[in-house]
């Protein structure tokens, strides 16, 4: 194994937008069509604009806005390579008077083919997301939020670096769900090198960001076929890397919202479940912030006039698939999507993004399907840490969107080069 990490210049905005950051920074979310809703698109310099942008022709704009954003002095590179410390102070629902801590530093992590178990996925990643992102990587020419990756340092041997960085912060942002996210920097070499040291024997898995990492593997091996060179900034990947020994972990489910699906019919749809479930009728609803956490392979089916609870009959299981390990056969969403979404609606893994919205949020859930805007919602409980530790040493991948590493890393607080940077600093 040889983890690679590189300080790198980033490119920041300037001094003059500053005071702007809660306006013009955002988590990404989780779907193209929640992105629409937001009003960030009307911010001028939101960096929504290059991230994800939605103005045809997408990738041509988006290249245009970051030349002109550099151009015009709206984003400034730092004179010197750093690794960023990063940092979110933030507040769960199940004990909302604690503060949680989330820490770790941003660098440039030289890609590799998850073959190679240097970088370590748990979801699956659908074709068509990564290859709109190859796009936008191979246009923009940058990285606009890092990937959420994990490693795992018992001594916790960086953590008072960050600490001591942290101290004299370059940015504090709070944002809309009262999340504090402290940005700092290093410069020195030596603490540099030491971190590099650190990571060289650590494996790296996602947390949040799959497509993003999966898209400059891709864009990397796109590059490289034309000409090789080792320390071409398409080698790498913008990553926040966290250590599980000392970071906070906010992990909430993920919901499904399915829509526009030709000729859907609530009754058909209930008489096609029959075969695999048990269903019987619930008052189930997001005031009382319940989720089917008791019972395995359970999930609420929310319609706009009634709820339903759906129990997998536990004789069907043995009719699953038996080329997948146990420890991804027997997640709930491994069941839902392969009884529900593949069964009974004929929607491959690959289609799905076609017809399928996410949420972490009940309450969210009920007002999309009450407006209308999706046929139902499957309401799922969260995966543990534990499980998701077990698919990742499986070798396998949980079905795309599984997870909610709350809080998302805040997009906007730093950009990087996809290319003709020369990532060569600790040589």
């Amino acid at each position: 194994m040889n983890t690679e990490i590189q300080p790198f210049r980033a490119w920041r905005y300037n001094d003059y937008l500053k005071v702007q950051l809660p306006q013009i920074t955002a988590p990404l979310t989780e779907t193209l069509a929640q992105q629409r809703k937001a009003i960030f698109y009307q911010q001028p310099y939101h960096y929504y604009h290059i991230s994800s942008p939605l103005d045809t022709p997408p990738y041509e704009n988006a290249q245009r806005r970051v030349n002109n954003w550099k151009a015009d002095k709206v984003i400034e590179i730092d004179p010197m390579p750093a690794f960023y410390v990063y940092a979110q102070y933030f507040h769960l629902r199940e004990n909302p008077e604690k503060i949680y801590v989330r820490k770790g530093f941003i660098a440039h992590l030289r890609t590799s083919d998850f073959a190679d178990k240097i970088v370590l996925p748990h979801e699956l990643t659908i074709d068509k997301a990564v290859q709109n992102r190859v796009e936008l990587l191979k246009t923009t020419q940058m990285h606009t939020i890092p990937t959420h990756g994990f490693y795992t340092d018992k001594d916790k041997s960086l953590e008072k670096y960050w600490d001591e960085s942290l101290l004299n912060p370059i940015y504090e942002v709070v944002d809309e769900y009262g999340t504090k996210h402290v940005l700092a920097r290093i410069q020195d070499n030596a603490i540099m090198q030491n971190f590099a040291k650190t990571l060289e024997n650590k494996q790296i898995w996602i947390a949040d960001g799959h497509h993003r990492y999966h898209s400059s593997w891709e864009y990397a091996k796109q590059q490289n076929s034309v000409s090789i060179h080792k320390y071409a900034g398409y080698n790498y990947h913008l990553m926040w890397l966290t250590n599980t020994e000392s970071s906070d972990l906010g992990v909430f489910p993920t919901h499904r919202l399915v829509h526009s699906l030709e000729n859907f019919s609530e009754e058909n749809f209930l008489k096609a479940l029959e075969n695999d479930f048990i269903i019987t009728e619930t008052d189930f609803s997001p005031e009382k912030n319940l989720a089917p956490t008791e019972n395995l392979w359970t999930f609420v089916l929310v319609f706009k006039e009634r709820n339903f609870l759906l129990r997998l009959k536990k004789e069907n299981f043995a009719n699953f698939q038996n080329d997948i390990p146990d420890a991804v056969k027997r997640l709930d969403v491994s069941v839902m999507h392969h009884f529900i979404m593949e069964k009974c609606l004929n929607l491959s893994a690959q289609k799905q993004f076609e017809h399928l919205d996410f949420s972490p949020y009940l309450s969210h859930c009920y007002k999309e399907v009450q407006a209308g805007k999706a046929h139902f919602a499957l309401i799922t409980r969260k995966v543990t840490l534990e499980e998701i530790e077990n698919v990742i040493h499986s070798g396998y991948t949980m079905p795309a969107k599984t997870t909610y590493f709350f809080p998302k890393v805040l997009g906007g607080l730093v950009f990087s080069d996809a290319n003709n940077q020369s990532a060569d600093y600790l040589e």
